[in-house]
């Protein structure tokens, strides 16, 4: 029988219809008009986002009504030391708005400056979980830049030490965060790895070792964001950022943390510098994440998001049609979806078929 696929969304910051008379910026669409452009395209089984206030929740709720799209997930940024009051706000919120999960991304610094120990994220993460049970919230920590995950080699070591106390570590891969770091050793600097060539070769998820394969083995990915991102990616010269681990520092032109799925036309984009087989390494992740999902009877990932987002060290700026990307990288999923289906059935007909012949030779 073949295995249901897992719900797909976009990212509530995509849904932007933009173009060169409007380009990708911080104003969004109505509440409403936003679920209506979602709906209408009937891509997505449910929106990504957690409303901010109780104003939103209530458009939200009745928008998600409406349009028959529930808001099944969303994340949020938290600084240890300081948002404990935030994210007991963002949980009820949650839950109200009729979310199921809840992705946490953990400021690589503490309220009071210092760099965040692995002790204390495996600390946060079991206070997290016990804060998200009422809620019946299915809780993760992500994979991100300016985060404790930055340095991509301590996300295993936190996962085994929140297992070994008994509770399962739900992961939010998001994989563009070191696609983009491939070939650039600025951005390895960053991540803390510039000279250790074995994590430098493991961003790459064509190496079947990866970070990709490590997180995916262990079963720990509850949920994928996807963004279509390359490798030493163009850096988005139409919008401004600040610095790296913190977000504090100095103004710098956007990471290039997401790449277009087609060619952008003339003037939609800063550079003429577009290549379709830069986006190989986002496809070879999303197959393989695909793949685990039905090799593992029991794998435990659950939902992905399509991730164009209108910050800067993304799409701000950029004046092709946002959204129409992402319903591009959508409809690839879903055909990519079906492919990978074909072909472990095929090889499931072959394996069924070789038993056969061997229990019955001679």
């Amino acid at each position: 029988m073949t295995k249901k696929m897992f719900k797909l969304a976009c990212a509530g910051r995509g849904v932007q219809l933009s173009s060169i008379e409007k380009p990708v910026s911080d104003e969004e669409l109505p509440i409403a008009e936003q679920l209506r452009v979602l709906s209408e395209s009937g891509l997505w089984d449910f929106v990504d986002r957690i409303p901010v206030d109780d104003d939103q929740l209530h458009q939200y709720q009745k928008a998600s009504e409406k349009y028959n799209l529930p808001i099944l997930s969303g994340s949020w940024t938290y600084v240890l030391g300081k948002d404990d009051e935030v994210l007991k706000a963002n949980l009820k919120r949650a839950h109200e708005v009729g979310s199921k999960y809840h992705n946490l991304m953990i400021w690589a610094k503490h309220a009071d400056g210092h760099y965040v120990t692995d002790q204390e994220i495996v600390d946060y993460y079991l206070y997290t979980y016990d804060q998200a049970k009422p809620y019946d919230l299915t809780i993760s920590f992500e994979s991100h830049v300016d985060m404790w995950s930055e340095d991509f080699r301590r996300v295993t070591r936190v996962a085994e030490a929140v297992r070994s106390r008994g509770i399962p570590f739900n992961f939010c891969m998001d994989y563009s965060h070191c696609i983009f770091k491939i070939e650039n050793e600025v951005e390895h600097a960053v991540s803390q790895i510039r000279g250790d060539k074995e994590a430098i070769r493991k961003l790459d998820p064509y190496n079947d070792d990866s970070f990709a394969d490590e997180w995916l083995k262990q079963n720990m990915v509850v949920w994928t964001q996807v963004r279509p991102a390359a490798p030493n990616g163009p850096r988005n010269w139409w919008a401004f950022e600040t610095g790296p681990w913190d977000g504090l520092g100095f103004d710098r032109p956007g990471r290039s943390i997401q790449y277009p799925f087609s060619n952008p036309k003339p003037g939609e984009w800063h550079t003429d510098e577009w290549h379709a087989h830069k986006l190989a390494t986002t496809k070879e992740l999303v197959r393989k994440v695909i793949d685990q999902y039905l090799e593992v009877d029991d794998s435990k990932m659950e939902i992905m998001t399509i991730d164009n987002i209108n910050l800067a060290a993304y799409g701000t700026g950029w004046k092709y049609n946002m959204f129409a990307d992402s319903c591009l990288v959508a409809r690839f999923v879903r055909e990519l979806y079906a492919e990978r289906v074909a072909v472990h059935e095929a090889r499931k007909r072959a394996e069924n078929l070789e038993a056969f012949v061997n229990a019955h030779r001679g």
